[in-house]
């Protein structure tokens, strides 16, 4: 059935008034004939304000492009659905779908324009937000948060991409790594507010010196790497690193503070020395440890003949995270003597940490990386937890009770609840705090005074006992008796070792326990190694000793055999562990009238070659089977670890390889025992040369023929000379 016409057109009209959908028509002069309900709330403009007028709702910046669809629609032309911005009576813009159609006569000629408008603001918002949202995850991805610089994410794409087209391209590539020194302390001692804006501040002046083909990246706390690509000359590289270590020339001005804080570069090149992205990482890091060690605020380029004193810091600090993640770190125990009785009144919990490849690694090496690698306050309670934990043991087993003494760091102190920390490690393994002794050196005061103070007497009043190490070595040890009060002075053994023969260092300890003595303080002397000094620390009345003499550091299942006793009587002579193996050579052996000066170096270690530089050492005797030679590095026994060593004797260059068999530390210096791996002809010819060399020593017209030294042995092995 038709319906009739003027019918139809009213449902429809009413259709439209009732649509979701603006809809408005237009006659060909672009004057408004239909305005809905829906237009009029979408735009706010009434039905009665706009028929008859100028099409109100295109903003001045679409009207070229509607001018455009309006001419093709009068045109007879279809248009598809578009996007655009259409304009409100307020003045506000919303984003629109539009549809054009033509509006026909009922000749079916053009005679207007009808569009029907959806407003899909609601949605292009939601879009821009989720599209935002995108954009802040994939920079939150390869950006650091906190300098806006690459992050590490970011940096490793780069180098593989900067690294592929300088080996396209046969240019040099270079990748320097920066850390700064002395960070970890300012961080903890003003605060991670003033650390994050310091590094801020670093980030900036880094951006601004980068040139247009540079990379600047921060890969976390306090380093920062630079790529450097398109080199023409090796002098950019110097040219870099002097700029960089300039900006730090001035303070860093941060709230109040007026900073100042250097920064040591390791500088890693390709195609010299690293051959991959593996070996580029590896060589900038290691070359930056040395700048470290070379007194900090330096570059080094890496080279492949770095020493080994470097390689093993180097390998330690990658090292160091696992070791104290896996708990790798444990403690031996020290006993402490009293003179009179040789009762054993305490014991020192000294850690050592067993490497893979170093042996055992005392805490003067790795205390220090700890700090530097923000590891030392987690290192700290797990060792205090284990010393803690087994004097309980010790207690809980029937033995006397004892102090055990555990060492802090200065870092540790500046933790802000260290005090709390200790009080939950005690109340968790049951130790009365009058069982704990806490060390601490002068120069850890000296970094906070004040601060560290506070602290120490809110330890001291919990009942746990205050105990200055190596005292008298510092600037002002008579003043921290004073505002310290410390329980117990435990005398540096530097002025032990000499005593009753070297005056001044009697004169020294001999005045430090009677000053002690009037002031209530107990003295431990450190370091005693001889019934001579022995003899002279009970005669002034010493309170207690701990050395060698008595007992090295041992594990706790040894401690306790001696536990049972309760006393630990000094010893006739003093061994040490590998000591046995010093006299067990198959060959004769030249005692030289003076140390050979030699050069060393590792050649294989684990099984693995090592390419490494050579580092000074003394040979004190030599013979056809091996060498005892005196380091300065801390080396381990074992069969895998190949050292060679160059020397100069009768005017020929000796070059031998071998592994230690045994070790010992004498005056601060390592002695070893180095057995040879030579075939049965070369050791013919050697045995042929010492033999001609025990000849002209004996003859003493030996010396210019051969490399002896000439100065003491510490002057030696001073960093000055070793350089």
């Amino acid at each position: 059935m038709l319906w009739d016409s003027k019918e139809t057109v009213q449902n429809l009209l009413t259709a439209f008034q009732m649509s979701p959908l603006a809809l408005i028509a237009l006659d060909s002069n672009m004057t408004v004939k239909y305005w809905n309900k829906t237009s009029e709330k979408m735009f706010g403009w009434k039905e009665e304000e706009v028929l008859g007028q100028a099409f109100p709702i295109i903003p001045d910046f679409e009207a070229e492009k509607f001018k455009k669809m309006f001419a093709g629609i009068m045109a007879g032309h279809s248009m598809p659905s578009t996007e655009a911005k259409r304009l409100r009576k307020d003045g506000t813009l919303i984003d629109a779908m539009i549809s054009p159609l033509p509006w026909y006569d009922g000749n079916r000629n053009v005679k207007g324009y009808l569009v029907v408008i959806n407003d899909i603001t609601n949605y292009k918002n939601i879009e821009d937000e989720l599209r935002n949202q995108e954009e802040k995850a994939e920079h939150m991805a390869y950006f650091d948060y906190l300098t806006g610089l690459p992050n590490r994410r970011l940096f490793e794409e780069e180098l593989k991409r900067k690294f592929e087209e300088a080996k396209h391209s046969q240019s040099v590539l270079a990748l320097m790594f920066l850390d700064l020194d002395g960070f970890k302390f300012l961080n903890d001692t003003l605060g991670h507010n003033i650390g994050d804006k310091l590094l801020k501040e670093v980030a900036f002046r880094l951006s601004n010196i980068r040139r247009v083909t540079d990379f600047v990246s921060r890969l976390g706390g306090d380093e920062f790497t630079v790529i450097l690509s398109n080199l023409k000359e090796l002098d950019e590289i110097h040219d870099v690193a002097q700029q960089i270590l300039k900006l730090f020339e001035l303070p860093f001005r941060v709230e109040n503070y007026e900073l100042f804080i250097t920064t040591s570069i390791g500088i890693s090149l390709y195609p010299y020395g690293s051959n991959n992205i593996q070996d580029l990482v590896k060589n900038a890091d290691l070359a930056m440890y040395r700048a470290k060690d070379e007194g900090k605020n330096k570059y080094q380029i890496f080279s492949p003949t770095m020493n080994i004193s470097m390689y093993k810091k180097f390998t330690l600090q990658n090292d160091l995270r696992k070791a104290v993640q896996e708990k790798n770190i444990f403690l031996l125990y020290q006993p402490r003597i009293d003179s009179k009785s040789n009762k054993i009144v305490g014991a020192e919990a000294l850690a050592r940490w067993k490497h893979p490849e170093w042996g055992i690694v005392s805490p003067e090496e790795f205390i220090t990386l700890a700090e530097e690698s923000g590891l030392i306050n987690t290192l700290g309670e797990q060792l205090l937890y284990m010393a803690c934990a087994q004097n309980k043991k010790w207690q809980d087993q029937g033995y006397d009770s004892i102090k055990i003494s555990v060492n802090f760091s200065a870092l540790q102190f500046l933790q802000v609840n260290i005090v709390d920390t200790v009080e939950n490690i005690l109340a968790a393994t049951g130790l009365e705090p009058k069982w704990l002794e806490i060390e601490i050196t002068e120069t850890v005061v000296m970094e906070n005074e004040a601060n560290i103070a506070l602290k120490l007497e809110q330890l001291r009043e919990m009942g746990i006992s205050i105990a200055i190490d190596d005292f008298g070595t510092g600037y002002s040890s008579l003043s921290y008796l004073k505002t310290l009060k410390p329980s117990t002075v435990k005398i540096d053994r530097s002025f032990i070792q000499q005593i009753p023969i070297d005056i001044e260092n009697t004169e020294i300890a001999t005045a430090i326990i009677k000053l002690s003595e009037k002031l209530k303080i107990d003295v431990v002397a450190e370091g005693v190694e001889t019934s001579e000094q022995y003899a002279y620390l009970r005669k002034i009345h010493c309170n207690e000793m701990q050395g060698y003499l008595f007992s090295k550091p041992i594990a706790s299942e040894e401690f306790e055999r001696i536990l049972k006793i309760g006393k630990c009587l000094p010893h006739t002579g003093v061994l040490t562990e590998d000591s046995s193996f010093e006299n067990r050579r198959e060959y004769f052996r030249i005692e030289l009238p003076r140390p050979l000066v030699a050069e060393m170096t590792i050649t294989s270690l684990g099984g693995k070659a090592v390419q490494l530089g050579m580092t000074k050492v003394l040979i004190e005797d030599i013979g056809p089977g091996g060498v005892r030679f005196t380091s300065n590095i801390k080396l381990p026994p074992r069969p895998d670890l190949i050292l060679k060593l160059k020397t100069y004797i009768l005017e020929q260059t000796l070059e031998v390889s071998g592994s230690i068999v045994w070790t010992n530390e004498v005056d601060n210096l390592q002695q070893y025992g180095l057995k040879f791996t030579i075939k049965d002809k070369l050791r013919d010819s050697l045995t042929s040369l010492l033999n001609q060399f025990q000849v002209l020593i004996r003859n003493k017209t030996v010396s210019s023929t051969s490399s002896f030294l000439v100065t003491s042995k510490q002057q030696f092995f001073s960093p000055k000379l070793q350089k």
